[in-house]
This record gives C-alpha cells, sequence and structure tokens, in this order.
C-alpha cells in the first residue's frame, strides 16, 4: 500500500473531477443542451462550439471557463478509470468474494440510500413551495429498495436523478472486479490491457454501427440513444487501465520521469481530444484522454508534500461521491430561477456546490448512525422471530 502522501493525488483528483461535473451539468442547462460533441467533424464541432461559448459567456475569461466546462464530462470517465485504481490499492486478496461484495457495495449504496432521502425531502420541499418536479411514487421506492428492481442502466432511477445511472454500474464493477484483478495477476499488464481493450472496442463498434446508439456524453436521436453506453462492457477498459496503472503505481513499476509522463499525457489528451470529432474516434476518444488526465495529474501532485491542506483534500476526496449523488438536484432545480447571464452561471455553479457538499457532509455523516440502527433493529426483530 502506497503511503498517504502519494495518494494525495488520487484525492486531489477525485475531487477536480466531482467538481468537474457539476460544472458539466450547469453548463448544459446554462447553455439549454446548445452544445455537446458529435462526428460530424472538427470544423462543424468547432463552428459550434464557438457560436455557443459566445453568446453564452461572452468575450472574456469566462468563455474559457465555459469550454472548460462544456467538456466537463471527461471527468466521468475519469472516475471511472479512478475506480479501477482505488480497487487494486484497497484490495484484501484474502478476502471471501461474498464478504468483498457486501463490503463493497454495502458502500456504494448506503451513501445512495441517503442521497435519495434527502432528494426526497427536498424535491416534496420544492414542489409543495414552487411547484417543482416530483417523481412518482414508484420511482421512490425503486430508489429507495435499489437494488430490488434492478436495471443495467438505471432507467428508473434517472426519472428522479439522471447521473444516477451510474449507481448499478459500479454495483456491475464490483462484482466483476476480483475476477478481473485475477487475471490482471495471471495475464501481466499487457496481454490484461490486450484483451479488455479488444472486448470493449467490440462491444462499442457493435453498439454504434449494429444497435445505433450514440456514445452517452452526445444529445443526438439514435435508434437506441445511449443505453448500451451506460453498461459496463462499455467502460471495461477504463477500469482495466486503472487497475493496471494501480497495480503500477502498487509494485513502484510505473516510471518515475514525471516530465515523460507529463508531455505523453499531453500527446494522449490532444489525440483523445480531436478524434471525439469523428465517427472511428468517437467510439474511443476516452480511452485516450482519461487516462491522459489521470497521468496529467500524477505527474503534477504524485510527489506532493503533506501539509496543512492535505486533511482537507483527503476529507474533500471522501465526500467526492456523495457530491457527486447530490450535485444534479441542485443544478438543474437552481438553473431554472437564474435568469440568462453570466452571473446566473456562476451563482448555480457556486450555491450548486455549497449544497452539495453539505449534503454530502451529512451523508457521511450518517452512515455509520444509520447503518448500526438498521443493523439494530434488524437484529432484534431476527431474535423475537426465531423460534
Amino acid at each position: 500500500m502506497q503511503n498517504k502522501a502519494r495518494l494525495v493525488w488520487i484525492e486531489i483528483l477525485r475531487v477536480v473531477s466531482a467538481f468537474g461535473i457539476l460544472l458539466y451539468h450547469t453548463s448544459l442547462y446554462f447553455t439549454h443542451y446548445a452544445f455537446s460533441p458529435s462526428p460530424n467533424g472538427l470544423m462543424s464541432n468547432g463552428q459550434t462550439l464557438v457560436t455557443v461559448l459566445v453568446d453564452k459567456f461572452g468575450l472574456s475569461l469566462n468563455m474559457l471557463v465555459g469550454f472548460v466546462a462544456l467538456f466537463g464530462f471527461q471527468f466521468l470517465d475519469v472516475f471511472i478509470l479512478l475506480i479501477g485504481l482505488a480497487t487494486v490499492l484497497s484490495w484484501r486478496g484474502d478476502e471471501i468474494y461474498v464478504d468483498y461484495l457486501k463490503r463493497r457495495w454495502l458502500r456504494v449504496l448506503w451513501p445512495f440510500w441517503l442521497a435519495v432521502f434527502f432528494t426526497l425531502v427536498l424535491s416534496a420541499l420544492h414542489h409543495y413551495f414552487f411547484g417543482g418536479y416530483l417523481a412518482g411514487a414508484w420511482h421512490w421506492f425503486v430508489a429507495f429498495t435499489y437494488p430490488l428492481a434492478y436495471d443495467f442502466h438505471g432507467t428508473l432511477l434517472q426519472q428522479i436523478s439522471g447521473p444516477w445511472w451510474f449507481v448499478p454500474f459500479m454495483l456491475a464493477v464490483v462484482v466483476v472486479s476480483p475476477f478481473m484483478l485475477k487475471k490482471l495477476e495471471q495475464w501481466g499488464v499487457k496481454n490484461f490491457l490486450l484483451f479488455f481493450g479488444l472486448l470493449s472496442l467490440l462491444y462499442r463498434l457493435l453498439s454504434v454501427y449494429l444497435f445505433e446508439a450514440h456514445i452517452n456524453f452526445s444529445i443526438m436521436d439514435t435508434a437506441v440513444g445511449e443505453a448500451p453506453f451506460l453498461l459496463f462492457p462499455a467502460k471495461i477498459f477504463l477500469i482495466a487501465l486503472g487497475m493496471a496503472f494501480g497495480k503500477l503505481i502498487k509494485e513502484r513499476n510505473f516510471t518515475s520521469d514525471r516530465k515523460v509522463i507529463f508531455f505523453v499525457a499531453t500527446f494522449l489528451y490532444i489525440l483523445g481530444f480531436v478524434t471525439q470529432f469523428s465517427w472511428l474516434g468517437w467510439t474511443v476518444a476516452e480511452f485516450f484522454y482519461a487516462p491522459a488526465i489521470v497521468m496529467l495529474f500524477y505527474s503534477l501532485f504524485s510527489e506532493i508534500e503533506d501539509n496543512f491542506l492535505t486533511p482537507v483534500i483527503i476529507k474533500l476526496g471522501a465526500l467526492s461521491y456523495s457530491f457527486f449523488l447530490m450535485h444534479n438536484f441542485f443544478a438543474h432545480r437552481l438553473s431554472e430561477y437564474f435568469e440568462d447571464g453570466v452571473p446566473s452561471f456562476w451563482k448555480t455553479l457556486v450555491v450548486s456546490t455549497i449544497c452539495s457538499l453539505i449534503i454530502a457532509m451529512l451523508i457521511e455523516k450518517l452512515i455509520p448512525l444509520v447503518s448500526k440502527a438498521f443493523s439494530t433493529i434488524w437484529s432484534a426483530i431476527d431474535k423475537k422471530l426465531i423460534s
């Protein structure tokens, strides 16, 4: 296991990724979905992007923020890659599979169930006082009892919050990760990445050219929408990359030349960014820009020294998942009440960040209390019913 100082860069990236996703969704609501990458070529995308930036953000530094925001979806793929990396660094090799499954699923589900509770309370208040959207009782029942009504891309959960498709995705990752870790040890890094890279590529090509789907970060009308790209096979190579990266770091086999890492990462990012605007590159772009972003953060922050900010960064990193679960509620609801103009964008972003962070802190505080209370109540019922 790496020492705490060497793990700070991961927490920094978690925090940035969670905020980047909020930034992305805020920009979508602010621009009314005016731009998303499409496979229509670099020039076509560039013209649309410039028009949106000028119209919505103006000719100022806000334009640069808007540019970053509209590509903030990239941080979701970074988030996914970090799951694989963290799985390797926290893996207990002698743990029984069922115990591992229980421990990791509950780490996903307890924050989610509490996020459902807070979202219900806030949605009910918003509906009562302002007439805002409130999902039906069936969808809330599904969310509170999830994964009882499990579906692989969270269609029912998305009726409450769109980004909650990520929850079934994470549960699927937990199920297959021990198998993947075993194969990483048996096959070695190169064969491991080759197998899962080809598997993911084949699935993604089938999704676009046979199933007639579109990449999940694009806003298009296709036969089956984005559904195939919300499933685990579409992202399995990112998980594999994270695991391979984690293994190399854990065994100290990753190059220590941070300048080399930085320039390689920069090249990969540019490659991924440019290829996302073509039909072929559209299907694989995230396999370039996601690891590139991770490598950039590794090159910049992996040798960071412990300082007074380290505990804060680690704490914020621990809140990133709960923050992610709540961010869309605030970004979406608040965007309905702010007027047009860049100040409205900043108001939405700041208030959403603060509110999401507060609820995330409450969730993390309540997890041990609620889980202990549930365990105590269930034990009492079980004991009472035993004949």
